[in-house]
């Protein structure tokens, strides 16, 4: 493995507490950080793969309020406001589309949970990507 030199600032009270851990475990420092970084980096991927569950009630309502809508837009633009109609708006999330609740953000789904991927609504609207009213 290619090593590099890393100086990173911290508390006073964190290195300290790092140092002593490191003499505990008759290790060093940079293997203590190595280590936990490794791990926490892990666990970050292996969550990120880990499949979101939707409830498929919601996915079921979801698809019969916005299915239409969906179907008959003509461009991002006009998407974007049949969604906000009804209280939602379209993100770009890890390669496709989430749908957000406009007043709290919280995400529900992905379109292609709705039966509309990212790709079709490139294929259909072009290049492009809809307006996120937080941003405005």
């Amino acid at each position: 493995m290619n090593k590099r030199t890393v100086t990173v600032q911290l508390p006073a009270d964190l290195i300290l507490a790092v140092h002593d851990l490191a003499t505990e475990q008759e290790g060093t420092v940079a293997k203590i950080v190595e280590d936990l970084l490794v791990s926490h980096l892990a666990t970050r991927k292996g969550a990120r793969k880990k499949a979101e569950v939707v409830d498929e009630r919601l996915i079921f309502a979801l698809q019969k309020l916005l299915f239409r809508d969906m179907a008959e837009a003509e461009d991002w633009d006009d998407l974007d406001t049949r969604l906000r109609r009804h209280g939602y708006y379209l993100k770009i999330a890890w390669g496709g589309l989430s749908l957000h609740t406009e007043t709290s953000g919280h995400k529900l789904c992905n379109t292609a949970d709705l039966g509309f991927s990212y790709v079709t609504f490139l294929r259909r609207f072009g290049p492009g990507k809809p307006k996120d009213p937080r941003s405005e």
